[in-house]
Formats: structure tokens, sequence, C-alpha cells
């Protein structure tokens, strides 16, 4: 292995994180005026599952029980979601999105939808499949890190 490729690989996953970034402010996906960014990574989450506890949630997203429940107040205080105590288990709430919770999500994928098509037109259509792939190859990378 060359001992540069490491250190180009990260600086081309930082260039692609900062562009990524963007997208809150570019494309309004985040609905950036409603939401906080933690609060649209939420709400998609859940609008994907439909239902789902706070522990689950706080494993996809890849932060604290704490933070992933502060995260949710703001949003039950919006009117975005709505708690409810969950039929496996006592102790534990389910999470889902409300009328205007589910506007939000759809929303937010909408406009992702769009921008992420628009990105992809501009590959040539001989390297899609090879981009892919290489994305599904670092993925897999970084959850062997875990």
């Amino acid at each position: 292995m060359n001992r540069a490729q490491p250190k180009q690989f990260r600086e081309q996953i930082r260039i692609l994180e900062r562009k990524l970034g963007l997208l809150k402010k570019n494309n309004g996906s985040c609905c950036a005026a409603v939401l906080t960014l933690a609060q649209c990574h939420a709400v998609v989450e859940i609008g994907r599952i439909n239902s789902i506890s706070l522990k689950d949630l706080a494993v996809i997203l890849a932060i604290d029980i704490s933070t992933t429940s502060r995260t949710v107040d703001g949003l039950v205080k919006k009117g975005y979601v709505q708690r409810t105590p969950s039929l496996e288990d006592r102790r534990s709430v389910d999470i889902s999105l409300t009328e205007s919770g589910m506007v939000i999500f759809e929303t937010i994928e909408s406009n992702n939808d769009t921008f992420f098509a628009d990105i992809f037109d501009n590959i040539p259509n001989e390297e899609k499949m090879n981009v892919l792939h290489a994305l599904d190859v670092i993925l897999a990378a970084f959850d062997q890190e875990s």
C-alpha cells in the first residue's frame, strides 16, 4: 500500500463531508428554518421506520440516549413527533411522526431525492455502478471499524 493513499482517502472523505454539510444550506433538505440538523436526522429515521424506540433511534443516529431524548423532546414540543407507551416493554416508549411530522419528512425526502438525482446525473453513465460499488465498500469498511 502506498503511504499517501490513506491520507488521500481521508482528504477526499473530508471534502465529501464538507460538501454534504452544505446540503442544509443549499436545498433546504433539512428544513433548516424549522429543525436543527439533529432533529432533521431524527425525523428522517423515524419516518423511514414509522415507529421506533428511543434506544433504537439512538443506535441508528450513533448518539447517546440522553442526546437523542433531548432531540426528540424538541420534536415533541414542535408537534412533529409523538411518544406512546411501548406495547412490548412497559419501561419503553415508541416514537412516531405526527401528521405534521410526516409532512416535514416527505419534504426532506423529496428535496433530497431531487438533489441527489441531479448529482448522480452528473456522473458519467459508465461510472455510475462503480461509484455505487465504491460507496458500498467504504460503508462496509466503516462498519468493520465500529
